[in-house]
Order: structure tokens, then sequence, then C-alpha cells
């Protein structure tokens, strides 16, 4: 019942957006016109057919860059201009205004930008040592527990064996076995 009541209406939108599509061209004593209604009967339909539309034509402005990461070491001025520089073309900005824009960026900020990239890379540079240093010591940290587990389970294995044979061992091998004990107990158990 649902899905009729919501078809029902589906053909009635299309039915009005179609008819709302069509165009009469009528002429009249006083001339010829175009209408959205039929002509009346005064007037005689020269055709009959969808509107046209006419085509719209606009400039699609291009999207604003990312700010480059060196722009934090510029001075005001300089980081001004670059600014300009990035969102002059998403905003409009002619051509030329766009060129006196590099221009006097080169001619005021090529030192300083020199500098400003250099510093950037140098924090890049830094951020990835650390980034490598982090990760060396996480395998270097699985290592050693890896190694650590290894060696427990070496450890419980000869504890295993020792204890099954506890009756036949000499005095200085029941030692031997309690000192491992307590080694396995420090090292494995409390970690």
């Amino acid at each position: 019942m649902l899905a009729r009541a919501a078809l029902s209406c589906l053909l009635t939108v299309l039915a009005s957006t179609s008819v709302s599509a069509q165009s009469y061209r009528c002429t009249s004593s006083s001339g010829t016109y175009f209408s959205d209604k039929p002509c009346n009967g005064t007037t005689s339909i020269q055709s009959y057919g969808p509107v046209r539309q006419t085509p719209q034509y606009s400039q699609t402005l291009p999207g604003v860059p990312k700010a480059q990461d060196h722009l934090k070491y510029l001075s005001s001025a300089c980081a001004s201009i670059s600014e300009a520089i990035r969102t002059g073309p998403a905003r409009g900005v002619r051509s030329d205004v766009m060129q006196g824009l590099h221009e006097e960026y080169r001619q005021k900020c090529s030192v300083e930008d020199q500098d400003a990239r250099t510093q950037a890379q140098q924090d890049r540079s830094k951020d990835r040592q650390q980034l490598m240093a982090q990760r060396e010591s996480a395998v270097s940290e699985r290592k050693e527990a890896r190694v650590r587990s290894d060696r427990c389970d070496g450890m419980r294995d000869i504890l295993a064996l020792k204890r099954r044979r506890e009756a036949e061992l000499n005095a200085k091998e029941v030692e031997a076995l309690r000192a491992l004990e307590k080694t396995y107990n420090e090292t494995c158990i409390s970690r």
C-alpha cells in the first residue's frame, strides 16, 4: 500500500515537471510570443516542445592549494605576500597582478624563503629521525620480549623435566633445581 502511494506521488511529480518544461510559440495580431500555457483560440501554435535552456557558462576558479610548511618561518610581510600568491587564483586575481606579486616576493623574500625552506626541511628530517628511533625502539622491545619468552620457555621445560626426576636427584642437583625455580619465578612469573 505504501509502495503504491509513493509511486503515485512520483508519477505526479514527474508529470508536473514535464508539463512545466514545455513551451508554446504563439502568434497574435501584436506579434509572436512564448508561453508555458497553450495558446488561446485567437492565436495559432507555431511550435510545441521543451523549453530550450541557454547554456550558462561560468568560469570555475581553481581550488586553493595547501599552505606550505616553510611559511611559519617567514616574516609577516613575506608570509602575507606568499598567502596572496597562494590564494590569488581562487579569488580571481588577474594574471598581471599575480606576476607582480611573484616579482615582489622574489625581490623582497628570496633569501628569507630559502632560510625558511631550510628550517622546514631540518624540522622534517628531525621528525623523521624521531619516528625511526621510535620504530627501532619498538622492534628492540619486541625482540627482547621474544628472547625473554624463549628463555622462560626453556627454563620451564627444564624445571618440568627435573621435577619428574626429583626423587633421583642428589642434594647438589636439588639445590640447583631450587635455584632455577627461584630464577624462573623472578624472571618469568613476576613480569
